[in-house]
This record gives structure tokens, C-alpha cells and sequence, in this order.
């Protein structure tokens, strides 16, 4: 997708985050966008950015797939065409293994990686009809590493990010191009609007100050991580890794994939433990 002009891209958890940010760059581009959100106050709050015409605002459940189908079929009556998906919308979830209940590990599940199938399978029969297109699909620097209290959510971006993998080979011989996405730490509202049980410590979270601590530590910004995501599209980038967190843990990783947690775990519960000094 060399150029964004005229194109009809489709995104996902829009009201807020990466997701406003793509909204506001892909308009800049001279693209028409179809945003969706469960939050619908803050989702209309989007409308200053573009009229009907190039702007369409849904309040849309990731998580049920009869709704996006609807919004999938709407998108299309509106602007007769789809050129581009990006699911975004995400939720986070802080809990031991042992101590998670299955209903919150459903929660997160049905949203974090169903949400994102739900996603591709809307909108592919019509990216299918398209000279090019491009679907792009939010794991994170969690989909490439694990660290404790983030079974649900690794295990969700983990997913994401296979599915996304093997996707991008069934789709080789066609016009779609698939990108995944790593972010690091992003200053959004994530960990704000998260469930939060445990903390890295071992202790009982306290979700104000576990919102406070992420959005500390979380170097990049909403529009820098649009940029380079929108930058990953029309360079047709398989795999997209946003923030210099992001690219230091991932090597990290890649160097020591048996024993990195030996290093890097000591290391976040003792800067965890000093940042909860500070919020």
C-alpha cells in the first residue's frame, strides 16, 4: 500500500491510544477511515476530525463476531470498498497463573485474539476483491517475550502473532499484505482501563498505582507508534517493533531465548519496586 489517498482503512479500538492516532494520521494521508470502539462517548468524540463522508464512527464490540460482521458489511455499503483492517483494540490483565480466574482470561481472550480473528475474517472476502491491501494485526513487545502476572495477556499477543505469521503464508500468492505489530510501552490508557490482580512483585496490585507505574515507564507516544505502523503498511513490513524498549528486549530475547527471564525479570522487579516508590 505505497500511498493512503482515497484508500478505506478499517480500525479498531479508535476512541483512544494507537487507535486515535491512526485515526488522525490515516485522515492527514487522505484516507477515508471507518473507526470503531466500544466506547462510544469518546468514539464521538472523533467526529471534529472528518465529516460522514470520509469519517465513519461505529460503537462496535470486538469480541462478538455477528457484530463484526455487521460493521464489516456497513463499512462497505458506506464507502463501497475496503482497502485496509488494522485491529487494535486491546485490554490488559494482570494476574498470577495459579491465582487467575478463568472468567478474566475469557474476558481478555475474547477481545485481545478474538477480537483480532473476528477482525480478519470480517473484512478478508472484501480485502480479497482489492488491487492491494493490507491487514494489520496488534500483538506486542508481550507477544515476543513473557514476563510474570501476564500469563492471559502473553498468551493472547502470543497468539495474535502466530495467527498473524501463518496468515501472511496462506496469503503469499495474493494482493494482501499482513503486518504485525510489537509496541513497547505506549502512553495510552491500557493499563488505566485494565484489570490488574497481581503486580510483577508478587504482591496485590494497586490499579492506580500500577496505571501510574506503566505510564511512567512507557516512552512512546500514541503518534510516533501510529507513524510507524502506517510507514510498516505502505512498505509492505512484516514485522513492525516500535519503541527502543521494544527493539532492546526483542534482542534480548533472540540472544538468550532459553534463559532471558534469569536477566530480565530481576531487572523489572527491582525497577518496578523503585518506580512504585515514586507513583
Amino acid at each position: 500500500m505505497k500511498n493512503f489517498k482515497n484508500k478505506v482503512i478499517a480500525v479498531t479500538g479508535a476512541a483512544s491510544g494507537i487507535g486515535r492516532a491512526l485515526v488522525e494520521g490515516l485522515l492527514a494521508s487522505g484516507a477515508n477511515v471507518a473507526a470503531s470502539d466500544v466506547d462510544s462517548a469518546n468514539l464521538q468524540a472523533l467526529r471534529k476530525l472528518g465529516d460522514v463522508g470520509v469519517l465513519l464512527l461505529s460503537t462496535v464490540d470486538v469480541g462478538d463476531q455477528t457484530a463484526m460482521q455487521v460493521w464489516a458489511n456497513e463499512v462497505k455499503n458506506h464507502f463501497g470498498e475496503v482497502d485496509g483492517v488494522i485491529n487494535n483494540a486491546g485490554v490488559a490483565l494482570s494476574c498470577h497463573a495459579a491465582d487467575q480466574p478463568r472468567a478474566q482470561m475469557e474476558w481478555l481472550f475474547n477481545i485481545n485474539y478474538w477480537g483480532v480473528i473476528n477482525g480478519v475474517e470480517a473484512f478478508l472476502p472484501e480485502l480479497m476483491r482489492r488491487p492491494e491491501a493490507c491487514i494489520v494485526n496488534i500483538s506486542s513487545l508481550f507477544g515476543l517475550l513473557s514476563v510474570p502476572s501476564q500469563s492471559a495477556y502473553n498468551a493472547a499477543k502470543f497468539a495474535v502473532r502466530g495467527y498473524s505469521e501463518s496468515l501472511r503464508q496462506d496469503l503469499r500468492e495474493t494482493a494482501i499484505k499482513v503486518v504485525t505489530v510489537h509496541p513497547g510501552g505506549i502512553q495510552t490508557n491500557i493499563a488505566n482501563n485494565g484489570r490488574h490482580l497481581h503486580s510483577i512483585t508478587g504482591s496485590a496490585a494497586d490499579v492506580d498505582k500500577t496505571a501510574a507505574l506503566f505510564n511512567s515507564i512507557a516512552a512512546t507516544s500514541p503518534a510516533y507508534a501510529a507513524k510507524k505502523i502506517m510507514r510498516g503498511m505502505q512498505k509492505s513490513t512484516p514485522r513492525v517493533l516500535i519503541g527502543s524498549d521494544a527493539w532492546f528486549l526483542d534482542k534480548v530475547q533472540r540472544l538468550f531465548p532459553a534463559w532471558y527471564d534469569r536477566l530480565l525479570v530481576p531487572m523489572m522487579t527491582v525497577g518496578t519496586r523503585m518506580a512504585l516508590k515514586r507513583v
